[in-house]
């Protein structure tokens, strides 16, 4: 019988390497590593608030150990927990490179649907968002030293732990006693010695008086230093590639990047006989371009050597700085009751970068910059520049009977520029998180009910921030000081007289004085606070002969509010940059929930345990008011080798306070058509017709398809629009699925096995809706009465004669135009998700396989998520759009992560493989009309060693991507900073080495 053993665990060997070897993994458990180490005190786990042992964990659960954080090499939480497939990429260093306000933040996304609907918490309770623009948590906020664990439960849970949880929960389990000593730190770079990340950090706790009191303190220091675009051009990355889109030609191959028409210097847009001819001014001399160069939006084959490649400006991660410091603290009141107390203190420093201001050749935008034939440098300068300049313009314009002098203001040009003078539009966030929390927990022997267990605490949480942004220029000084004049006494002047300014030569180049007039800064600030008061209770009701009833309930009442205010110059939109102005906003919630866990049957014949459970919880929110989740459970074990679970549960989210509280605002657009005008309705199809002559009839008295004319439309003036924030929005709502089953075989002792199916559908995602599309699908071609439809009642028009419409046969003004139309967010998508996430794990003495030989043990672990389905219906009514193994939506559907770890005396080495599927590049154009369209299978590996001197020096190191490899090279994806591409690494092998001492 031994003989066959051995054979069968060889054959388990080659098999599991192969796996883990060939087809990635994920290096963190869903239960225990083996059943030799099943964990069996009673805990609370995440996904349920009753105390059972760690092996009965109500739906899957992943768990990553604070070893696994400290070996992966990673400096950054949010990317280690990245290898857990069933999280999608959020912001992390690689696509928050160029974002205002969240700049170094990682964030967890689990199945993609955003991190407002991941919930994390700290120890069960939440922790406060880290910027007023999102609910989301960022990680960099959490000491990594002091977690003694993450665990991440996926699936519906939000009638355990509230809103937010549509996605699932990550749920810090933070350590609460430590005693010594202990210091870490670890270093590391790229291959091209650039992109260091340190991390240092530091932890001591003690017990005192007689072991009652215990203290835990700890700190934390990390940066992480910036990689640009234009050090990768050895790996094809600078200055790029892009899809050639001349007209016609299907399918669009790959090429490289254009030069950019928009320069450091200038670019002056000369018409000329015959054609367009774009001068560039280059340091000292005035060259005309190519002819792919000329037009105002350059050819794809431009190339011209004194144009420019944007990518030049590009990071391909940011540069982030933060400290975290943590106290835990616990008093043993008595042998049943102790007070505990958690305060914690982070702060971060997040960079951005960005393109300098510009202006394009195209002229408008947001700084219309034109240079002007009285323009006093260009009359007036002797440069060799300025004298090629004039001939130029005199050719651009030449003397005719209407046009006597080229020189006079009526003749200009736009100028085409990036405005380097004032430095890059680099913006600093700066970001500081308190939380405070007190409490107090016990046991006790209550009557008529075992091990019964409460808690209560009081938490407060604060948030104050700024962010300051650079090289913003003031869009009217800047205009002012470029139209320079002369002034009396051949003195150069600006021509609006404005007090100040000072004239800029775009010719010879711009003095400092110029450039500090026009330059500006635009500062951000940002505060937040969230209180919370908790209570639970957990025992058993009675005893069944399968065991006991568990039992669980709680109330919570919590407060968030958060205020977002830019200052008064940068909310008037003077300077080059978002006019974003105030918003904030509060509420509160009270709730209350009940969970109960059955056994119905244990240790007989196909059942070896059957139990069910179930959890409701009632919520009233001041802003969406009621709102009841639930949660249905059964676990079924035939025998003691194989376990099945599943789950059905309803969750909410409620809207965040930048949904509903962000600032309305009026705006217009030229780019909508009213349905009943009559142009429009004679251009309709037979279904729309017959649908409008009910709707519109019942929205306009005396309405007339042969004759009504609208007030907007072609050759109409604009529509008025009401955008922003929108207090009335209701709540996500969201059905999950789960059925998997574990399987542990006794005959094969420490090998585990789950698989799991997920299902999601969520209703009523919060969005907002194309203006045409809301006038016609939603609208005016709906069937449903207009009067009991919903977005038709967003659409407001004025039935007097003021109305701006009138009858087109008469001329006489009318009732019927429309006032304006709400485009605020509304509750309109929905999103189905289906897939399976699977696991296998397998450890083994080497001498068990290899007789004789101790050569220490092998643990294979290979974890993944199929994920086939990703539908996102926009609006209700139109076909889903398949976001599945879409890089647009950072949703692969095949991600898996596979690790082989050999452990030999105090040696282990690890090799792990990540696995992404070929993805589609661009689900919003035809397969057929890209060429290629698909990623191509990803393949990425790392190389980690620990070696433990003693049990109290550690010391570790690693190559992570150790085959240099580089995202996909489709346009799309292959500078990694978008949400999508940022799952691959963009900065190539990294070197890292570490050490961890304790005393």
């Amino acid at each position: 019988m031994k003989v066959k053993q051995s054979a069968f665990r060889a054959a388990m060997l080659c098999t599991a390497a192969a796996v883990s070897l060939g087809a990635p993994s994920l290096a963190h458990a869903q239960q225990s590593s083996s059943p030799s180490q099943v964990d069996v005190s009673e805990i609370v786990v995440t996904g349920s608030r009753i105390r059972r042992d760690t092996f009965d964990a109500p739906l899957p659960l992943a768990t990553v150990s604070a070893e696994a954080i400290r070996a992966s090499g990673h400096t950054i939480l949010g990317d280690a927990l990245m290898e857990v497939p069933m999280i999608a990429p959020n912001s992390n260093a690689q696509n928050t490179s160029s974002t205002l306000f969240t700049s170094g933040e990682a964030r967890v996304d689990i199945r993609g649907l955003g991190a407002s609907r991941t919930l994390v918490l700290m120890d069960s309770r939440r922790i406060i968002n880290s910027d007023a623009s999102s609910p989301a948590v960022d990680l960099n906020t959490i000491p990594s030293l002091m977690i003694d664990r993450v665990e991440v439960q996926p699936g519906g849970v939000s009638a355990i732990y509230g809103s937010e949880a549509i996605a699932g929960v990550v749920n810090l389990i933070m350590k609460k006693s430590f005693d010594g000593f202990q210091l870490d730190a670890q270093a590391g770079e790229t291959y091209k010695s650039d992109g260091q990340q340190y991390i240092v950090g530091a932890m001591w706790g003690r017990k005192f008086l007689d072991d009652k009191l215990s203290i835990l303190v700890g700190g934390e220091f990390g940066r992480e230093d910036p990689v640009f675009q234009r050090d990768r051009a050895d790996a094809g990355l600078y200055p790029g590639i892009r899809r050639d889109t001349t007209p016609g030609l299907i399918p669009q191959p790959i090429i490289p990047a254009s030069r950019s028409n928009t320069v450091p210097t200038a670019l002056f847009q000369l018409p000329h006989v015959g054609g367009v001819v774009e001068s560039l001014l280059t340091p000292g001399q005035i060259v005309s371009l190519s002819a792919a160069c000329q037009p105002s939006t350059v050819l794809p084959s431009c190339q011209d050597p004194n144009l420019f490649y944007t990518a030049y400006y590009n990071a391909l991660q940011n540069k982030t700085t933060r400290g975290t410091i943590r106290g835990y603290a616990e008093y043993q009141l008595t042998d049943h009751i102790k007070a505990f107390a958690d305060v914690s203190y982070a702060r971060v420093l997040g960079y951005g970068f960005f393109q300098p201001t510009f202006s394009t050749a195209a002229g408008g935008g947001t700084l219309p910059a034109v240079l002007r034939g009285d323009n006093a440098f260009l009359l007036t300068s002797q440069t060799p520049a300025a004298q090629e300049l004039r001939a130029f313009w005199a050719q651009a314009f030449p003397v005719t009977a209407a046009n006597p002098n080229p020189f006079v203001r009526t003749n200009s040009v736009p100028i085409s520029k990036f405005w380097q003078e004032f430095g890059g539009r680099d913006s600093e966030t700066h970001r500081s998180v308190q939380r405070y929390v007190v409490g107090m927990e016990g046991d006790a022997d209550a009557p008529f009910v075992q091990n019964f267990h409460w808690d209560w605490y009081a938490q407060e949480g604060k948030l104050d921030g700024y962010t300051i942004s650079y090289g913003v220029a003031n869009i009217q000084n800047t205009l002012n000081a470029l139209d320079a004049t002369v002034g009396p006494g051949g003195t150069i002047v600006c021509h609006s007289g404005a007090a100040g300014c000072v004239p800029w030569d775009i010719i010879n180049g711009a003095s400092p004085a110029a450039v500090q007039y026009a330059n500006g800064i635009s500062t951000t600030t940002q505060s937040g606070k969230q209180d919370v008061v908790s209570g639970n209770v957990t025992f058993d009701l009675f005893k069944l002969p399968a065991g006991p009833v568990g039992f669980a309930a709680g109330v919570e009442y919590r407060k968030e509010q958060s205020l977002f205010t830019q200052d008064p110059l940068g909310a008037s939109g003077a300077l080059f940059f978002n006019a974003i102005g105030t918003r904030g906003g509060k509420f509160d919630v009270t709730e209350g929930y009940a969970e109960v866990r059955i056994p119905i049957l244990k240790d007989l014949p196909f059942f070896d345990d059957l139990s069910i459970e179930g959890a409701i919880r009632e919520s009233d929110y001041s802003t969406i008011g009621h709102a009841t989740q639930w949660r249905g459970a059964a676990e079924w074990a035939p025998i003691r080798d194989i376990r099945f679970r599943g789950s059905v549960a309803s969750a909410v989210r409620a809207p965040n306070i930048v949904e509903l509280f962000s600032p309305q605002s009026v705006n217009f657009t030229t780019a909508a058509n009213d349905p009943c005008d009559a142009q429009v309705f004679a251009a309709a199809n037979a279904a729309q017709k017959a649908a409008r002559r009910i709707t519109c009839a019942a929205a306009i008295p005396g309405w007339n398809p042969a004759t009504f004319t609208s007030n907007f439309g072609a050759n109409h003036p604009s529509l008025q629009l009401l955008q922003g924030g929108n207090p009335a929005l209701g709540p996500e709502t969201a059905e999950t699925w789960d059925l998997g089953v574990v399987v542990q075989p006794r005959f094969i002792p420490r090998l585990q096995l789950s698989f799991d199916f997920f299902k999601y559908d969520i209703h009523n995602e919060v969005g907002t809706i194309p203006i045409n599309t809301l006038l016609q699908q939603l609208c005016y071609d709906s069937t449903q009465a207009l009067a009991s439809n919903p977005f038709c009642a967003l659409i407001q028009r004025d039935l007097t004669t003021n109305s701006g419409a009138h009858d087109s046969s008469t001329g006489n003004a009318i009732g019927g135009g429309v006032k304006q139309v709400v485009l605020t967010n509304q509750n309109v998508a929905r999103v189905k998700i289906e897939g399976f996430d699977f696991s296998a794990a397998y450890a083994f003495e080497i001498s068990d396989v290899l007789r004789g030989k101790e050569w220490g043990s092998i643990a294979l672990r290979l974890d993944g998520t199929d994920m086939y389905n990703w539908a996102l219906q926009g609006l209700p009514g139109q076909v889903y759009t398949q976001f599945a193994n879409t890089i647009n939506n950072a949703t692969p559907r095949w991600k898996v992560t596979g690790t082989a770890q050999w452990t030999y005396d105090r040696l282990s080495v690890g090799w792990t493989t990540h696995f992404i599927g070929s993805m589609i590049a661009n689900n919003g154009v035809l397969i057929t009309s890209l060429a290629p369209a698909y990623t191509g299978d990803y393949y990425e590996h790392d190389l980690r060693g620990t070696y433990k001197f003693s049990d109290d020096i550690e010391f570790r190191a690693g190559v992570l991507n150790i085959t240099n490899k580089y995202p996909p090279y489709l346009p799309e994806t292959f500078a990694g900073t978008g949400t999508g591409s940022s799952a691959f690494s963009n900065i190539g092998r990294f070197f890292y080495v570490g050490a961890t001492l304790r005393h």
